[in-house]
């Protein structure tokens, strides 16, 4: 059962990783609106 359990936490971990790489698009984030579902583009600044 514990190995079940491991498995699973490895499977959401790597999952949730791949969530992440899929929204670095250059410097260009999508951001919708949630009231009124106007979806646009802004860019990402770094904070140094």
């Amino acid at each position: 059962m514990k190995k079940i359990a491991l498995w699973i936490m490895i499977s959401a971990f790597a999952l949730s990783l791949t969530a992440c790489l899929g929204t670095t698009n250059g410097g260009h984030h999508a951001v919708k609106c949630p009231s009124c579902g106007y979806q646009f583009d802004v860019e990402k600044h770094d904070s140094k």
